[in-house]
């Protein structure tokens, strides 16, 4: 039996969900996937392990520490868990 296929408009929804619940600056604003969540939305590195944390959980994707690193901004972060769910 495979695993569920998720798709990229999935996991954007996942991880923009996580980030209003988490990162207070990010309430009421439209986080669109060119957005940094530290630059645009003022969150600190607690709240973005807590929002890479709970979307890897929710979408039941591990994405090594080294991987999530490389991301600028939420698109980057996006395509890391586009390519780990695919694997």
């Amino acid at each position: 039996m495979s695993a569920a296929v998720v798709t990229r408009a999935e996991i954007l929804a996942v991880i923009q969900g996580n980030i209003t619940k988490v990162v207070e600056g990010a309430r009421g604003t439209e986080i669109s996937p060119e957005a940094s969540l530290k630059d645009d939305f003022g969150a600190d590195s607690l709240e973005i392990v807590e929002v890479v944390s709970r979307s890897m959980k929710e979408l039941k994707v591990k994405v090594p520490r080294t991987e999530l690193s490389k991301a600028a901004n939420i698109g980057e972060l996006v395509d890391i868990f586009e390519r780990f769910a695919a694997a």
